[in-house]
This record gives structure tokens, sequence and C-alpha cells, in this order.
């Protein structure tokens, strides 16, 4: 049958005629979520509670189960069929990424006010939209493996390390959620704690105790800016990155020639100007000697940015603009700690932004510090989460890199004897 032929028997099919199609496919796709968001708004509790170990263990094998009894025994009925088919998996797809654009571009901040919220789009993480998505998309990327596992040879590795990795990381990530523990522990400078609390501020005891013995702040140099007095803005023909200030050096701002004469990173007032100190809530300080491009007119003076402690300082230019120092950029969190185990000898580890150490099944993460008091804080938070179903996660991943790698060897090998021949 030639290409139009077949264009006017599909706009001659009627809809939910056997078999079904892209139309009934993204139809179905259109129902389920508007399912999700009819079940978000009828209900009175928000979004879905997964459940923990055992139960969504025996979920996700009741899940397969079915997927499996469905291929064995009616695989030829026109519901698993369409399952299994092309449409069916675009649709599912399409609905999937849908929800995961919307999760991305909406701000997911929880809590019921207003319809909006109420129909889910604030929590869709544990939101029945989404729920909806990984069913659909779960049955039909299972349908399709389990109707491309037979026969079992090498030509189909690569489309089953793909297909099956991308079920498990999907199913994995979604019954996991159960299971996943995210708390707080607040450390202050030498105290032990031994319990964390989550949002809802309950404490939960923990399998090891954690000593703070020092947090400190690693920063960039401070910089130079010249701002509105009145309004505190950056002046408006300032463009681009301001200088950072080191002693020696000479920079431009607009209509100024900047010498920096000294430079402590940390100091203290000493009534005519700043002295190097490592007191508790130094600030840097810069002594600098300003010259007006246009005047000539010379200002000279300290500037610092302050601290909990001391008030900031600035130079006066004329016209109610001032030339001030910028708070330092942050380069690194440091928290150095004792940990202690029911088994183990204590033992000393830094915790860091991007370095998490793992102790008894938890990951350690730098979060937060005491805000008010800056690099001077004695307080460190660290955020403490154990996700068991995280291997799950990744064993999916490796068999998609498999899986990928695989169909790019194997093309190559084709290209290979088709040059051959």
């Amino acid at each position: 049958m030639s290409d139009k032929n077949k264009s006017k028997v599909e706009k001659g099919r009627k809809m939910w005629s056997d078999p079904w199609r892209y139309r009934e496919s993204f139809t179905v796709a259109l129902l389920l979520l508007a399912t999700g968001i009819l079940i978000e708004l009828v209900t009175p509790h928000p979004g879905v509670t997964v459940p923990g170990f055992p139960a969504n263990m025996f979920t996700g094998m009741v899940f397969i189960t079915t997927l499996v009894f469905l291929h064995l025994f009616y695989r030829k009925s026109p519901l698993v069929k369409w399952l299994s088919g092309v449409p069916a998996a675009v649709s599912s797809i399409t609905l999937f990424s849908l929800v995961a654009l919307l999760l991305g571009i909406i701000p997911q901040r929880g809590g019921s006010d207003g319809i909006f919220a109420a129909a889910g789009f604030t929590h869709i993480t544990n939101s029945w939209m989404i729920v909806m998505a990984q069913m659909y998309v779960l049955a039909s990327l299972g349908l399709v493996t389990l109707r491309r596992s037979l026969p079992l040879n090498w030509k189909n590795a690569g489309f089953l390390l793909n297909h099956a990795g991308l079920w498990i990381v999907i199913a994995g990530a979604s019954l996991g959620t159960g299971d996943l523990q995210r708390l707080k522990m607040d450390l202050h400078k030498g105290e032990t704690i031994w319990y964390g609390y989550d949002a809802q501020n309950r404490t939960y005891e923990l399998p090891f105790a954690v000593r703070l013995d020092n947090f400190h702040i690693e920063e960039y140099p401070p910089k130079a800016g010249i701002f509105d007095g009145r309004t505190g803005r950056l002046a408006d023909d300032i463009r681009g990155d301001l200088p950072h200030i080191y002693e020696g050096d000479e920079f431009t701002l607009p209509g100024y020639r900047i010498t920096v004469e000294k430079f402590f990173p940390s100091a203290w007032p000493d009534g005519e100007g700043f002295m190097q100190s490592d007191e508790t809530g130094s600030p840097p300080a810069a002594k600098l000697t300003v010259t007006s491009s246009g005047s000539g007119e010379t200002y000279s003076g300290w500037i610092s940015c302050g601290s909990f402690l001391i008030s900031p300082s600035y130079i006066m230019l004329g016209n109610n603009m001032v030339l001030a120092m910028t708070e330092p950029q942050t380069r690194r969190y440091i928290s150095e700690v004792r940990i202690y185990t029911q088994d183990d000898e204590p033992e000393d580890k830094i915790i860091e932004v991007n370095d998490a150490p793992r102790v008894s099944g938890w990951r350690l993460y730098q979060f937060s510090y005491d805000t008010s008091r800056g690099k001077w804080s004695e307080l460190s938070i660290l955020e403490i989460v154990r996700d068991p179903w995280l291997p799950v996660v990744y064993t999916g991943i490796f068999m998609l890199l498999a899986g990928a790698l695989y169909i790019l060897w194997l093309g190559k090998d084709i290209k290979t004897e088709k040059s051959k021949e």
C-alpha cells in the first residue's frame, strides 16, 4: 500500500479502533495527566506518600510480575500490543518529559495555598501527576523490553541494556523515595551531636556522632566599587567585574585612578585607620589614594566592608558617591570534624560542599553556617542524606552507558564489514 493510500486509511479510521496509534496514545497521556491533577484536587492531603522498605520493594516486585504475566499470556491482546508499541512509547516519554520540564521551571514550595498548589504543581516530585507519568512510561518501557528480550542474542544486547537500564533508573528513583532520608545537623564547635532533624523539626537518632573541631571559610580578596550613597547601588557607569584589592596594585574605576597603599586581610580600627589583627570579627581593610581623572582632586582614606563587630568604612567622593569595599566572596566552606561510630575507632574528616564523606550509609554534606558571624562562625550546619536505593539507580546508569558503548562499537563493526565487502 502506498503512503498516499495509508494516509487516506488513517484519516478515515475511527478513533479508538484497533490498533491504537498516536492519536489514542497521546489522548491517554493527557487523560493520565488530568487524572493526576484531579486526584490532587479532591484528596485532602497533597501529594503521594511513597511507602518505605519493604512495602516499596513489594510494590516493585508486583509491578514487574504483572508486566511479565501480561507478556507471557496476553502479549497478542490489543492492549498489550499497544503498550509495547512505538505510539505508546513516544507518548509516555513525552508525558514524562513534560512533567519533568514543569518540575524544572515551576518553583517547588510545597504547601497547599491556592488552586495551583492544590493541583500539585508546587510539589511535583510527590504528586499524582508524576506517579501517572511514571507508571505509564514504566509499563510501556517494560513491555517493549520484554518483547525484544527473545531471541536473546548479541544484536539485541545494546537495545536491552539501554531500555532495561532506563527502566531501572526510573523505577529505582521512584521507589527509593520512600527510603530517602534527608536531615540537618547543627554542630557547635566542641560539641558532639548524634541526632539530626527533618523539615518538620522531628528529631532522629543516628548510628554515629559528630564533633565539630573547627569551621573556617576561605575567601577571595575583596573588591572595590563606587556606589551611590543614597541608594547603596553600584554606580550606573560601572560595567563588568569590579577589581580585586591587592597591596601595591593600581586600577581604575570610571572617572578615578586608585592606588592601594596598604591592605590587611584581617584588621582592627586603631583610631587613625586600621592595623593588622587576628581577633574575631576583624574584617579586611585597605588604605587607598584616589585621584579624579577630571579635576585631579585627590582623596585618601581607609575602606572596609566591616563585620558583625565593626562598622563599614568608605571614602566620600562627592556628589553622594562613595568608594567602598564589597563583602569577600567565599572560596571554600570547611568543617573539620571527628566522627564516632559503634564499631570503629574515631576518625577525623574534612567536610566541604563538594566533598561529602560516607559514614554508616549516610552522606555528610556541608550545608550552611551562622551567616550573621560570617567566617567567624562557630556553627556548622550539615545535611546528612541516606539513600539506600542509590546503588540501584547507579546500576541502571551503568547499563545505559554500557548499552550506548556497545551500540557505538556495533555500528563501527558494521561499517568495517561493509567497507570490506
